[in-house]
């Protein structure tokens, strides 16, 4: 069971970005949690129950938790709170989460808090993308570019709000996820203007390709 479940690590969290594009992770969406359908289609072609394979997935993320908390990376309040969410909406509910309490507010929104960026620096995203790859912080851009730290925070607050705003207009998300969205982004402004891309404490991939979006969900 080990074996295959390493196996298939990479697939969840690949799938797990689709299921959020869908809005699968939004509160009453729906009557089954995120990915149970996926779950029970993988449990059928590995020949074992659904409840064997959420079982063991789940105490799989029980696992990493405790060692985030053993390592110092997560106190016990917001393992407490972690664990109580795999066990209300599966254990694919918080792969997209780092078992740590710094990135995780960093990566989610990596691909909005680029095209936002991108707007208030009249800049392409592939370039902005590339200068954080590089080691630069949103900044340290915005600095070249004329543009104060505090002047782009402001701006690029308004501009993520304005994005938000049209997917709502659009249907795409909720007014709960949006403002969840914004909350979780203007409570973590200050890391995400500051963080370099380049550095190996990186909290994300996402953030350094902007590759991804997704939403903060009801823990955030």
């Amino acid at each position: 069971m080990k074996g295959l479940l390493a196996v298939m690590v990479g697939a969840f969290v690949l799938g797990v970005a689709i299921l959020a594009a869908h809005g699968a992770l939004a509160q009453g969406g729906g009557s089954d949690r995120p990915g149970d359908s996926f779950i029970a289609k993988t449990a059928e072609k590995l020949g074992i129950s659904t409840e064997e394979l959420t079982t063991a997935m789940s105490n799989a993320q029980f696992d990493l938790i405790d060692e985030a908390v053993a390592n110092g990376k997560l106190t016990t309040d917001e393992a407490a709170k972690l664990k109580a969410r795999v066990g209300e909406y599966g254990p694919l509910s918080v792969l997209r989460l780092r078992h740590g309490k710094d990135g995780a507010g960093v990566c989610r929104g990596a691909k909005l808090v680029i095209g936002a960026a991108a707007d208030v620096l009249h800049m392409e995203r592939a370039d902005i993308v590339s200068a954080i790859r590089s080691g630069q912080s949103l900044a340290e851009i915005a600095q070249s570019k004329g543009m104060s730290a505090e002047d782009f925070k402001a701006a690029l607050l308004q501009s993520v709000k304005a994005k938000l705003d049209a997917k709502v207009a659009d249907g795409t998300i909720t007014q709960q996820q949006a403002d969840r969205a914004y909350t979780a982004t203007q409570g973590k402004i200050d890391e995400i203007v500051q963080f370099k891309g380049g550095s190996d404490a990186a909290p994300c991939r996402r953030w350094r390709d902007g590759e991804k979006e997704t939403l903060p969900t009801a823990t955030s």
